[in-house]
């Protein structure tokens, strides 16, 4: 069912090529106080966790800024480890590309399973980190990891894998006791076709751990740890597809799960995750369930540090059912329309340090709309593309753009 809305929201989408929100009043602010270039961006010595949000997951820029603000706390705040809103098993296999594993930066681009993903800009991204792994210190290495679970087929592929050299038999009763849960057959699946992988999933978490030393003894701990956190991600996948109404707050919950399972793991140095603003900001963007940041902030207090993205103008890539088509949006507020009296298309701003300017103080502590869009234009239906926010409550600071683009797709 909901496949079908989306797939008829986004028709009748498609015949609005251009859509126009509602302006905001300007304030005169020190454009002093921000940064044009994300280079020097700093955290807090206290932050364990930086979450970069996007406005729409189609937009070259947003991608770009990925890698920007990534080499940036990889510089200055020693960060060794990229979290993407993607599926946990398919980002394993970017992993091991970038410490040497087969196949080329577009291919492991690829793998992460979305494909708003399969970008010139994420290959770059990804390339980026190999080639800095090549020469990394013992330790230092960077590392690729996923924080979703909407997809199974690649989680199941890696525990299988482990399995399968320890006891055949139980790899092989495994995969055949979850054959139908499958990434290209997710919205034909029942219900109760999840409920019973739920259950399938639980017993298998039980077999790795039956077998975890065997596993250690051959494979070391680090796939110990991957094997189970992928069983317990198909466990997740089958909870966040039976939800239904619940889809978000489960999908959500078990992303924050993820990110603490990564902090657990880290050694206390800084983790950087990757979504939608929706999901990174700190202020839930809808009152119907916790967001990922809500539940991280609430759990890692000043350990948890967002950044939010806008742009005044956004062309971006627009996922449908054959590809994508390219919609363009305008949506104008009171942080975007500064972008004018700079030289370039964008600039940082650090609202610890803004909050002590006044202009700049009303400008964050007002209500804001920005630009909300996903990953079919469906959503923009849904919301009019914009949701409102107080900037300083949902994000520690922001990267505001005056126009972007669409992403260089990769075939």
């Amino acid at each position: 069912m909901r496949k079908n809305v989306i797939c008829i929201m986004a028709v009748m989408l498609s015949a609005v090529s251009f859509l126009t929100g509602c302006g905001s009043s300007t304030v005169a602010a020190n454009m002093e106080l921000a940064q044009t270039s994300v280079s020097a961006i700093t955290v807090p010595e206290d932050v364990l966790v930086v979450g970069l949000g996007e406005s729409s997951h189609g937009v070259k820029e947003y991608q770009e800024m990925k890698a920007e603000v990534f080499q940036a706390l990889v510089e200055n705040n020693g960060c060794r480890t990229f979290v993407i809103e993607g599926d946990f098993g398919s980002a394993l296999k970017v992993d091991d590309y970038i410490h040497g594993g087969e196949g080329t930066a577009k291919e492991a681009a690829a793998q992460i399973g979305f494909r708003i993903y399969r970008t010139e800009e994420m290959a770059n991204l990804i390339q980026w980190m190999r080639t800095y792994n090549e020469t990394a210190a013992e330790g230092e290495d960077l590392h690729f990891y996923g924080m979703d679970m909407q997809q199974a087929d690649n989680s199941k592929s890696y525990v299988f894998h482990i399995l399968e050299q320890i006891n055949p038999d139980i790899s092989a009763k495994y995969r055949e006791a979850l054959a139908f849960l499958n990434d290209d057959a997710m919205f034909d699946i029942s219900a109760d076709a999840f409920e019973h992988g739920m259950l399938v999933a639980e017993k298998l978490i039980q077999e790795v751990d039956n077998s975890g030393e065997r596993i250690v003894e051959i494979f070391g701990n680090e796939a110990y740890a991957y094997a189970r956190e992928c069983a317990r991600s198909i466990y997740n996948c089958c909870d966040i597809r039976k939800s239904d109404s619940a889809y978000n707050a489960v999908r959500d919950r078990h992303m924050a799960e993820k990110i603490q399972w990564y902090v657990e793991r880290g050694d206390g140095s800084v983790i950087f995750i990757n979504g939608h603003n929706g999901h990174i900001g700190k202020v839930n963007a809808t009152p119907y369930y916790d967001c990922l940041g809500k539940l991280l902030a609430e759990k890692l207090g000043n350990g948890y540090y967002a950044i939010g993205t806008d742009a005044e103008v956004t062309v971006f890539n627009s996922q449908t059912n054959g590809g994508f088509e390219e919609l363009k949006v305008k949506n104008q507020n009171s942080l975007n329309a500064l972008v004018s009296g700079i030289a370039q298309n964008y600039y940082y701003i650090d609202f610890s340090a803004a909050a002590e300017d006044d202009n700049w103080n009303k400008i964050i502590s007002d209500k804001q709309r920005i630009t909300a869009l996903n990953v079919t234009g469906a959503t923009m239906m849904k919301v009019f593309y914009t949701t409102e926010v107080i900037p300083k409550d949902t994000f520690d600071s922001m990267i505001v753009f005056g126009k972007v683009s669409p992403t260089t797709l990769e075939q």
